[in-house]
């Protein structure tokens, strides 16, 4: 099944409220490094979210674009648009610009997919925004695509950056679209935007190796992120598998009397983390020589010792860093699990303030965004890289437009990379992955 769904109509939403001008966000080194990535895509199912009878559909839409035009007052930044040229450092242009809306029409049902549209065929269509961004002086920091199917349900096709919102703010940001939406208040305290907590030691100070990121040309950066632009391929397969309370149990046993524990069990992330990442290495049937990565994110907001002072829970913007812990594929696959999880564990708790300002303290040193300088890129090889996006703490299902929802995450892109979420009926404890290999 393609090409079935029809774009009616474009536009583009700017806050109720015009932010005051001129209104420039000072970026800091991570948001910078993010310039280079691609969106990331999502889609949210609402079933049977709009009757028969005649205008349900339209009046839904404008209460979302008039929802989603007053949570833009608070979030103004999402409105904004990165500017580049001709400066030193780049900076987000706060110019109410505006978010990017799509209202289209699919000639199919939900019921074509059985009891879960986690096996739709058409997400690339419900969420028709190209993945990379090409022009990166003017690109749109969300885009918005509401698709009505002949059921009466609709999906919500949403496509992001990393650069205003991470993965511990953008959630916020929907379920306050979504609070407002139903007539509830603006968030309280309002999101900050203040980045300057994240800012370079002056002068910068390198005190740790720093292991997790490279300086290169900005033609060789995709060849260590291997990222790209392109949406779904035929070439990679995308898999799905739901892991109950239970068999997380016995994992975590299994894990604690191995011969590389270390006096506790593991935690839920670690032992999913390990059973991933030893996994695909052995799937891959890498060389014994090569060296496997494991690929996650360490927020700084998450564990008292990563920030001193801490940053606060209001902040809106990109906390964390990318860490690439890596292992000779001759023990991952050959060694019991507990080593890997052993890995992990120290690699979590290597997580410190000093670990976070030495990175961005060295970006500084690089020149980051600088004209003519390197581009920063994840210190990875895609073809041994695991990437592990756990979405299990997040508020995955605090977003309600009135009525329930499934969510789904279109498979990102990339050679190996892994998503966990939580389901609605099981919470943490039934989480599904998609993993995407060639």
């Amino acid at each position: 099944m393609s090409n079935v769904v029809h774009i009616a109509s474009v536009c583009t939403i700017v806050p109720a409220i015009p932010t005051r001008q001129p209104c420039t966000l000072w970026l800091c080194n991570s948001q910078i490094q993010l310039l280079s990535e691609n969106y990331l895509k999502q889609v949210y199912y609402f079933p049977e979210a709009v009757d028969s009878s005649p205008g349900s559909f339209d009046r839904l839409v404008t209460s979302l674009k008039v929802s989603l035009s007053q949570v833009l007052v608070p979030y103004y930044p999402i409105a904004g648009r990165p500017r580049i040229a001709g400066l030193d450092r780049p900076v987000l242009e706060c110019n109410n610009q505006g978010v990017e809306f799509v209202v289209a029409f699919a000639n199919a049902s939900f019921h074509d997919w059985g009891d879960s549209m986690k096996h739709c065929s058409i997400e690339h269509e419900l969420n028709q925004a190209q993945t990379e961004i090409t022009d990166h002086e003017n690109f749109p920091q969300l885009k918005v695509q509401v698709t009505k199917f002949r059921c009466g349900g609709i999906a919500l096709g949403l496509v992001t950056t990393h650069i205003v919102t991470d993965g511990s703010s953008i959630f916020a940001f929907f379920k306050a679209w979504s609070d407002i939406h139903q007539g509830l208040p603006p968030p309280n305290p309002p999101p900050s935007f203040d980045s300057s907590i994240l800012r370079a030691r002056d002068p910068p100070s390198i005190k740790m190796p720093i292991r997790d990121y490279v300086a290169v040309a900005p033609s060789l950066a995709q060849d260590h992120t291997g990222k790209s632009g392109e949406d779904i391929s035929p070439k990679y397969h995308v898999r799905e598998f739901h892991m109950s309370e239970l068999q997380l149990s016995h994992l975590r046993h299994e894990i604690a009397s191995g011969p590389f524990s270390y006096g506790s069990f593991p935690t839920s992330f670690e032992a999913a983390a390990a059973l991933v990442w030893k996994s695909i290495t052995e799937a891959r049937d890498l060389v014994d020589t090569a060296i496997a990565t494991f690929v996650y994110s360490g927020s700084a907001k998450a564990g008292k010792n990563r920030r001193h002072p801490p940053i606060p829970d209001e902040y809106c913007g990109t906390s964390a860093m990318t860490l690439v812990l890596p292992c000779p594929a001759r023990d991952l696959k050959n060694k019991h699990i507990s080593l890997a999880v052993r890995l992990v564990h120290d690699d979590i708790r290597a997580i410190t303030h000093e670990r976070f300002q030495s990175t961005i303290d060295w970006m500084e040193l690089e020149g980051i965004g600088g004209p003519g300088r390197k581009e920063i890129a994840v210190n990875m090889r895609a073809e041994m890289a695991v990437y592990f996006v756990d979405l299990v703490t997040f508020p995955v299902y605090g977003v309600d437009f009135g009525t329930h929802f499934s969510l789904v995450l279109e498979p990102w892109y990339g050679n190996g990379v892994v998503v966990f979420l939580p389901t609605a009926q099981g919470g943490t404890r039934e989480w599904s992955c998609s993993s995407r290999m060639k």
